[in-house]
């Protein structure tokens, strides 16, 4: 008696064991956006998805962790020697929640044999930096010092600044006139006196 409820209780089990087992399944399920992009989708389908605003489409991010923007502005350059320096920026968030206050954390980060950094060419410093880098700020408002290790002091150094020289286009003018002054009052003395010899005979 017991073998004959034993075996009528097998097919509810495996009836019971199979709704179980469908349910879980669909606990697991990916969404059907996921599941589009995971199994290469059509992309016309895709589309079709997106621009009708189906199974919320345009706001789903496929998983994407949120991405972090910030902006980022270099105060100074410190030149520790001809191996290290260090970049002291703040960097902020480029995105604020309405009614919060824009906060600058303050970083340092150490660079290892900085051949752009020498105190040899400031002005080419900021140019690249300029150029290769997005530092929302000036960079020629940049001040780039070098650190002295017995005094323990930051010396600022500042670009070279050429030496004004005089043009020669503003030379020339002043001796041309003073040449032609010279010879017009050489000529002139020589009139006189060849005039007043003239009039003494």
């Amino acid at each position: 008696m017991g073998n004959v409820i034993k075996s009528a209780n097998t097919p509810m089990k495996t009836t019971y064991y199979f709704f179980a087992l469908l349910i879980s399944t669909s606990f697991f399920s990916q969404t059907k956006l996921i599941a589009f992009k995971s199994h290469s989708g059509n992309t016309d389908h895709f589309n079709s998805a997106v621009s009708e605003n189906l199974f919320d489409a345009n706001f789903s991010n496929l998983g994407i962790p949120p991405q972090s923007f910030v902006d980022v502005k270099l105060d100074s350059v410190i030149i520790l020697n001809e191996e290290e320096s260090v970049l002291v920026t703040r960097s902020s968030s480029k995105f604020l929640i309405d009614g919060n206050k824009r906060e600058w954390d303050k970083n340092r980060e150490v660079i290892h044999y900085p051949v752009l950094f020498s105190k040899k060419n400031i002005d080419s410093v900021k140019t690249i930096l300029k150029r290769n880098y997005n530092f929302i700020n000036d960079m020629d408002s940049v001040a780039v010092v070098k650190f002295d290790k017995e005094n323990k002091t930051y010396k600022e150094i500042k670009s070279v600044q050429p030496k004004k020289d005089k043009e020669k286009s503003e030379k020339t003018p002043r001796g041309l006139l003073l040449g032609i002054l010279m010879i017009s009052g050489a000529s002139g003395l020589y009139s006189w006196k060849r005039n007043k010899k003239n009039n003494e005979k």
